[in-house]
C-alpha cells in the first residue's frame, strides 16, 4: 500500500483545487517560510480524523476552511482526498484504490467518505488502526514535534509504541469489552431489583385471582342478559324512529310547498316593486324631456334673434365694403376728403351721444324722483326705490351690453378681415417666422433643462446603484448562512422525528402493540407513558431514571384492554410488556415531615411531570414515592436522614434506593426517549423562527435585486437621455439661428398689421367676456329686483302703477342706451374708417378682388343664416309640439302606476296569510324533531352502553343470537346478578392474567439474570485473552524496536548507546516507558541536558527504529531536521534513502542534504497574499537526463 495522491480544496491557504502526485522514494516538499508547506501535512492529519484543532495550528476548527483575502472571498467548506494504491489489499477493502475524504463547511457540518460513500470517524479510525497512520500513529511528524518524541509524557509515548506494537485493535476490542461488562453489570442490578419486586406479589395475586375467576361467571351470565334486553329496546326504538321519520318528511313536504308558494309570490311583489319604479322613471323622464323641450324653444328663440341681428350687421358690412369698391379708384385728394368727412361724422356722433347721455342721467334722476315720491310714507320705502332704480339701470346696461356684443364682434371681425386681406400671405409668413422662433428658443430652454435635470438624476442613480449593491451583497451572505442553518435544523428534526415515528429505543412488544392500536384492532391504548407526558429539560435526565423501563409501560383505559394487548402479545409472539390500566392504578402518598426543607431537595417526582388530568393517578403511582435531589450528596443526606425509606434521585440520574443500595453511571437505555421530544418541540420553534427570518432575508434580497435592476435601468437610461439631449441641443441652436434670421426679413409694415389685428382680437374676447358675464348678471338681477318690488309693493300699496311708470321710465333709459350704443358704435365706426382710410392713403393696391370675395362671403353668410333662422324656427314649433304630447304620455303611465300599485297591495296579502301557513307548519315540524332527536338520544345511549360495557356494536351484538323469552324474568335475574356481583366487593379481573404474567415474568427474570451472569463471564474471559494477548506481542514487539534504537542510534550519531526502559515490567501494558541515551563521550543520566539537535536526533533515532520493525506505508515528516547541522542533517538524508525499500517518505523541509536525496521536489510559493501554488520538479529524472545519475 504507497499513497498515490493528496487533493486539497479550499484547506488553509489552498483555496483552489490543488493535487499532489506521490510515487515511491523521497518526495520534498519546499518553499519560504509562510508560504504554505505545513498546511500539506495539516491536510494529511487532518483527513486521517484529528480532532484537535491545536495539533492543527489553529482556533477553531474553522480555520481551516481558506479565509478569503482582499481578493478572493472566503471558501464555504474545505476538502481534503487521500487516495491510497491498494492492490495488495492490505487495507481490506476490495477496491485496487482507496479515496478518503473529509469534508467541513464553514456552518459546522461536517463528513467523512471512504470511496465516495459516507462514513464515520469511528470507520477512519479502524480503518488504519495498527498501521502507524491515524490520530495516535508515529507516521506524521509536526512542525517542532520531533524533540517532543523524547521529553513527552511517557503515556504519550506509550501510545506511539502501542501503535507500533500492532496492539491498538486488541485495546479497542478490550475497550468495547469493557464497556459491555459495565453495560451487563448494570442490567443485573436492574434485573435483581424487578425480580424483588416480583417475589412481593405474588401472593396476593393468587388471591386476588380466584375472586376474579368467581367475578367473571357472573359477570359473563349477566352481560348475556343485558345485551338480550338492550338489543329488545334498540328493536323497539329503531321502529318507533322510521314512523316518526315519516311524519317529519310530509310536514317538511308542506312546509317546503309554503316556502316555495311564499318565494313565487314574493317574486311577483318584487317584479311589481320594480315596474313600478320603472314607470316612475319614465314618467320623470318624460317630465324632464318637456321642460328640456321648452328650454330649447326658448333658447332657439333666442338664438333666432341673434341671427338676425347677425344678418342686419353683415348687410351692413355689404354696404359698407361696395362704398369701399366704389372709392377704390379715388385719388389721394378724394381720401384726405373722406378722411376729413368721417371725422365729423365721428365728432357728430360723439356730441349727439355726449346729449343723450346727459338726457339719460336726467331720466335716472327722474326715476329716482319717481320712487322717492311713491315712497315717501315712509323712509324704508324711499330707500328701496333708489335700490330698485339703481337695479333697473344695472339691468338695462346689462341688456344692453349684451344685445349689442354680437353686432360689435362682427364689425370687429369684419375689420380683422380686411386686415388679413390686406396681408395677404405675409402676414402668415411672419406668424409663421416669430412662432419658429419662439419654438425654437423654447425648445433649446427646455432642452438645456432637461440636460441639467438629466445630469442631477444620473448623479442620484449612480448613487443608489452602489448602495443597493452593497446592500444586495451583505443580504445575500447572511442568507447563505441562515439556510445552512435552517437546513442543519432541518436534517436534526428529521433524524429525531425519524426516530419518534419508528419508537427507536422502545422495546420490540411496545413497538407491536402501537402499531397494532394505530391499525384500529386494539382499542382503549393510550400510548407509552413516555408519550403521554411532558417535562422541563431541566428535568428530564431525573424524571427519565426514575421511571426506568416503567417510562415504556403502554396506558389503557381499563383492564380488559390490557388484557387484550396481552393476548396480542401472547399470540403474536411479540415479547412482553407492562399495562397501565387508568381504572384500575391507585397511588400511594410520600408524607414525611421536613422534606422541604432538606438541603438539596427539589420535589417530588411526580410534581415535575405535566400530563392530561386522567394520568395523574398513574404518575403519582410510578413517581410519588420518588424524590428529585440536586446531587448524589444530596441523595445520601436526605436517605440517611429517613432510614433509606424511599428512593432518591439525583438530577443527573444517579439513584439512592430504599433500602440503601445506590444505582449509577452512564445513562440507561432508555435515556433519551423523554428528552427527544422536548427537543423536538425546541427545534421546531427555533426552526420556525429562522425560516421565519430566512423569508425575511429572501424578500429582502428580492427586493434589493430588483432594486438593483431597477436602479442599474435608471442609470443606463439616465445615460442615453443625457446623449440624445446633446444632440437634441445641438439642433434646437440651429433651429434658433435660422428661425431669427428669417423674422429679420420680415416687413415692418406686416409687423404693425399683425399688433393692430391682435389688439382688434383682444377688443372682440373683451366685449364677449363682458356679454357673457352680463347674461349671467341678469339672471340674479332680476330675482333681486323681484324680491325689492314686492317689498316697495307692501310698503306703497300701488305695485301695478309704480312698475308701468317704472318700466316706462326703464325703457326710455334702455332706448336711450341704445341710441348711445349706436352712436358710440357709429363714432368707433367712424374712427375705424378714419383708420382704414389713411392706411389707404399709404398703400391703396389693387383691392378689388379682396373687396368682391369679402362682399360675396357676407352674402353667403347671410343665405346660411337665414336658412338657419327658418330652421330654428321650424325646430322650436315641433319642439312646443313634443311639450303637449309628453303631457298626454304622462297621464297614461300614471294610471299604469296605479293599477301595479293595486295588484301588488293584492299579493302583500296572499303573502300574509301563507306566512302563517308556513310558520304554523315549522311549529309542527319543530316538535316532532324533539320527538325524533328524544327517540335517536334514547337509541344512541343503548348503542353507546352496549359498546362502552360490552366492545360490542348492535350487528355484533345480534350476531350472537341471545334469546331471551321471557323479559320481565330477565330484568329480575340481572337484578340479583347485580347483588351477587356487589357482594363480592372489589374485584381485580386483570389479577388472574397478571398472576399468570407475574409468574411467567419472574421465572423470565431468573432465566434473564442467569444468561446476564453466563454474558459477564464470558466478557470477563475475553477481556483477559485480550490482555495476554496484547502484552506478549506488546513485549515482543519492544524487544524489537528497543534493539533496533540502540542500532539506529549508534549508526546516526556515531557511537553511543540507547535504550527504552519500562517502570514497572510487571505490569507491561500499564507502565511509563522511558528513554535513556547516551551520545559518544557523554555520561549522562537523564535526557533533558541533551541540545535541540541531539534531542532531535535521538528522536528520529526512535522513529527510524520503529519503521524499521513496523514500517508504516507512508510518512510526512516536517522539518523535522530543522535543529541539525549539516553532517547530521547528511546522515539523516542517506538513512531515510535506506529506509524507502517498505516506507513512502513526504518531507518538507528547508535543509539542502534533504532536498538532494528527494526523487521528486515540490515547490510552494505565495505570489498571491494568502493563496498557496505548487510547483513540482521531478529531480531523480532530471539527474538521469543529465547523466548525473
Amino acid at each position: 500500500m504507497i499513497l498515490k495522491s493528496l487533493e486539497m480544496q479550499g484547506f488553509k491557504s489552498f483555496p483552489d483545487k490543488t493535487v499532489l502526485e506521490f510515487n515511491k522514494g523521497i518526495t520534498a516538499v519546499v518553499g519560504p517560510n509562510g508560504s504554505g508547506k505545513s498546511n500539506i501535512s495539516d491536510a494529511v492529519r487532518w483527513v486521517l480524523g484529528e480532532q484537535s484543532t491545536k495539533n492543527l495550528r489553529g482556533a477553531k476548527m474553522e480555520d481551516v476552511v481558506f479565509m478569503g483575502t482582499s481578493l478572493r472571498k472566503a471558501k464555504g467548506y474545505a476538502e481534503v482526498t487521500l487516495r491510497f494504491d491498494n492492490c495488495d489489499r492490505s487495507l481490506g477493502k476490495d477496491t485496487d484504490e482507496v479515496a478518503i475524504t473529509r469534508r467541513y463547511y464553514r456552518s459546522g457540518e461536517s463528513e467523512y467518505l471512504i470511496n465516495g460513500e459516507s462514513s464515520r470517524l469511528r470507520d477512519i479510525n479502524e480503518l488504519f488502526m495498527d498501521t502507524g497512520l491515524g490520530r495516535d500513529g508515529y507516521s506524521i511528524v509536526g512542525q517542532g514535534k520531533i524533540a517532543e518524541m523524547v521529553s513527552s509524557k511517557a503515556g504519550e509515548r506509550r501510545e506511539m509504541l502501542e501503535e507500533a506494537s500492532g496492539i491498538s485493535h486488541f485495546r479497542y476490542r478490550r475497550n468495547d469489552a469493557n464497556k459491555r461488562l459495565a453495560a451487563a453489570e448494570e442490567n443485573l442490578l436492574r434485573l435483581r431489583d424487578i425480580l424483588t419486586e416480583l417475589e412481593g406479589r405474588v401472593g396476593p395475586l393468587k388471591t386476588q385471582s380466584e375472586k376474579a375467576q368467581k367475578f367473571l361467571v357472573l359477570a359473563e351470565e349477566k352481560k348475556q342478559l343485558e345485551i338480550g334486553t338492550w338489543l329488545y329496546t334498540i328493536d323497539r326504538t329503531n321502529d318507533r324512529l322510521r314512523e316518526q321519520e315519516h311524519k317529519i318528511a310530509t310536514a317538511e313536504a308542506g312546509h317546503k310547498a309554503a316556502a316555495q308558494e311564499l318565494e313565487i309570490i314574493g317574486e311577483k311583489i318584487d317584479k311589481a316593486a320594480e315596474d313600478t319604479q320603472a314607470v316612475n322613471v319614465q314618467i320623470e323622464e318624460v317630465r324632464n324631456a318637456s321642460a328640456k323641450h321648452e328650454e330649447q324653444a326658448a333658447a332657439l328663440d333666442a338664438q333666432i334673434r341673434v341671427e338676425e341681428n347677425s344678418v342686419q350687421h353683415n348687410e351692413e358690412a355689404i354696404e359698407r365694403l361696395k362704398k369701399d369698391k366704389l372709392s377704390e379708384n379715388e385719388t389721394e385728394q378724394h381720401l384726405d376728403e373722406r378722411i376729413a368727412e368721417a371725422k365729423q361724422n365721428a365728432a357728430a356722433s360723439t356730441a349727439q351721444c355726449e346729449a343723450l347721455k346727459a338726457e339719460l342721467a336726467a331720466l335716472s334722476t327722474q326715476q329716482e324722483s319717481t320712487l322717492s315720491d311713491a315712497a315717501r310714507y315712509s323712509e324704508e320705502a324711499a330707500a328701496l326705490s333708489g335700490e330698485v332704480s339703481a337695479l333697473s339701470v344695472t339691468i338695462a346696461d346689462n341688456r344692453v351690453t349684451a344685445e349689442t356684443a354680437n353686432s360689435s364682434v362682427e364689425e370687429i371681425r369684419a375689420r380683422i378681415a380686411a386686415i388679413d386681406a390686406q396681408l395677404g400671405g405675409r402676414q402668415d409668413t411672419y406668424t409663421q417666422y416669430k412662432a419658429n422662433e419662439e419654438k425654437a428658443q423654447s425648445a433649446l430652454n427646455d432642452c438645456l433643462e432637461t440636460i441639467k435635470s438629466v445630469q442631477n438624476a444620473m448623479d442620484g442613480y449612480s448613487m443608489r446603484f452602489e448602495s443597493r449593491a452593497k446592500k444586495a451583497e451583505t443580504i445575500k451572505a447572511n442568507m447563505e448562512e441562515k439556510a445552512r442553518e435552517v437546513h442543519k435544523m432541518q436534517d436534526r428534526i428529521r433524524l429525531l422525528s425519524d426516530l419518534e415515528k419508528n419508537m427507536e429505543g422502545y422495546q420490540g412488544a411496545v413497538k407491536a402493540v402501537m402499531r397494532e392500536a394505530g391499525r384500529g384492532a386494539l382499542r382503549g391504548i393510550h400510548g407509552p407513558l413516555s408519550q403521554l407526558i411532558s417535562v422541563k429539560p431541566k428535568y428530564s435526565v431525573a424524571i427519565e431514571t426514575a421511571l426506568g423501563a416503567a417510562i415504556q409501560n403502554i396506558v389503557t383505559d381499563n383492564e380488559n384492554d390490557a388484557k387484550r394487548g396481552i393476548q396480542f402479545l401472547k399470540e403474536s409472539r411479540a415479547g412482553r410488556a407492562t399495562f397501565l390500566p387508568i381504572s384500575a392504578i391507585r397511588a400511594r402518598a410520600l408524607n414525611e415531615n421536613g422534606l422541604d426543607d432538606q438541603y438539596g431537595f427539589v420535589s417530588i417526582a411526580s410534581d415535575l411531570v405535566s400530563c392530561d388530568r386522567q394520568y395523574t393517578e398513574i404518575i403519582r403511582a410510578q413517581l410519588g414515592r420518588t424524590v428529585v435531589a440536586e446531587d448524589m450528596d444530596a441523595a445520601i443526606a436526605i436517605a440517611k436522614r429517613y432510614n433509606h425509606r424511599f428512593r432518591i434521585v439525583t438530577l443527573d440520574g444517579q439513584i439512592m434506593n430504599a433500602g440503601g443500595s445506590m444505582t449509577g453511571g452512564s445513562r440507561t437505555q432508555n435515556a433519551g426517549i423523554l428528552s427527544r421530544g422536548n427537543e423536538i418541540e425546541k427545534l421546531k420553534t427555533a426552526l420556525q423562527a429562522a425560516e421565519t427570518e430566512l423569508r425575511g432575508m429572501e424578500s429582502d434580497h428580492k427586493q434589493f435585486t430588483e432594486d438593483l435592476a431597477a436602479a442599474r435601468a435608471d442609470l443606463e437610461g439616465a445615460q442615453g437621455d443625457l446623449l440624445r439631449a446633446n444632440e437634441e441641443k445641438i439642433r434646437c441652436e440651429g433651429e434658433l439661428k435660422l428661425a431669427k434670421e428669417q423674422l429679420l426679413s420680415v416687413s415692418g409694415t406686416v409687423r404693425e398689421l399683425a399688433e393692430e389685428k391682435e389688439t382688434l382680437s383682444c377688443r372682440a374676447e373683451t366685449i364677449l367676456k363682458n356679454a357673457a358675464d352680463a347674461r349671467a348678471s341678469l339672471e340674479s338681477l332680476s330675482k333681486d329686483l323681484q324680491a325689492k318690488e314686492e317689498l316697495l309693493e307692501k310698503l306703497t300699496g300701488d305695485r301695478a302703477a309704480l312698475a308701468a311708470e317704472r318700466e316706462a321710465l326703464s325703457q326710455k333709459a334702455a332706448d336711450l342706451k341704445l341710441q348711445i350704443m349706436a352712436l358710440e358704435k357709429d363714432a368707433q365706426a367712424s374712427t375705424d374708417e378714419v383708420q382704414h382710410l389713411e392706411n389707404r392713403k399709404l398703400s391703396h393696391t389693387d383691392k378689388q378682388g379682396a373687396l368682391d370675395s369679402e362682399i360675396a362671403d357676407y352674402e353667403q353668410k347671410n343665405a346660411q343664416l337665414l336658412l338657419n333662422i327658418e330652421n330654428l324656427r321650424a325646430n322650436a314649433a315641433q319642439l312646443r309640439e313634443n311639450t303637449g304630447d309628453a303631457r298626454q304620455k304622462i297621464d297614461e303611465l300614471i294610471a299604469a302606476r296605479d293599477a301595479i300599485v293595486k295588484e301588488q297591495n293584492d299579493l302583500r296579502t296572499l303573502e300574509r296569510a301563507k306566512s302563517v301557513e308556513r310558520e304554523n307548519l315549522s311549529g309542527e315540524l319543530a316538535r316532532l324533531e324533539e320527538r325524533k332527536i328524544a327517540m335517536r338520544k334514547e337509541y344512541d345511549d343503548l348503542t353507546a352502553k352496549l359498546y362502552e360495557e360490552y366492545q360490542l356494536t348492535r350487528r355484533e351484538a345480534a350476531a350472537l343470537e341471545i334469546i331471551i323469552e321471557d323479559y320481565a324474568a330477565a330484568g329480575k335475574r340481572l337484578n340479583e346478578l347485580k347483588g351477587q356481583i356487589r357482594a363480592l366487593g372489589s374485584v381485580n379481573v386483570s389479577a388472574i392474567e397478571e398472576y399468570k404474567e407475574v409468574s411467567e415474568r419472574y421465572e423470565f427474570m431468573s432465566e434473564q439474570i442467569s444468561d446476564v451472569e453466563r454474558s459477564r463471564d464470558e466478557l470477563n474471559k475475553l477481556i483477559h485473552e485480550l490482555t495476554d494477548k496484547m502484552a506478549e506481542q506488546f513485549r515482543e514487539k519492544f524487544r524489537q524496536i528497543n534493539n533496533a534504537f540502540g542500532a539506529t542510534f549508534s549508526e546516526l550519531f556515531g557511537g553511543g548507546r540507547a535504550e527504552l526502559l519500562l517502570s514497572d515490567e510487571r505490569n507491561i501494558l500499564e507502565s511509563d516507558i522511558e528513554i535513556k541515551v547516551q551520545p559518544p563521550g557523554k555520561n549522562l543520566k537523564s535526557i533533558e541536558p541533551l541540545s535541540g539537535g541531539e534531542k532531535g536526533l535521538a528522536a528520529i533515532s526512535l522513529l527510524f527504529a520503529i519503521l524499521k520493525i513496523t514500517p508504516a506505508p507512508f510518512c510526512i515528516f516536517d522539518e523535522v531536521e530543522a535543529a541539525l547541522d549539516d553532517v547530521n542533517v547528511s546522515r539523516y538524508a542517506q538513512y531515510l534513502r535506506r529506509m524507502t525499500g517498505n516506507t513512502q517518505f513526504i518531507v518538507i523541509t528547508h535543509r539542502r542534504g534533504t532536498m538532494e536525496e528527494a526523487d521528486v521536489l515540490y515547490g510552494v510559493t505565495m505570489q498571491e497574499s494568502g493563496v498557496s501554488k505548487l510547483l513540482e520538479l521531478k529531480t531523480a529524472e532530471m539527474a538521469k537526463q543529465l547523466g548525473l545519475a
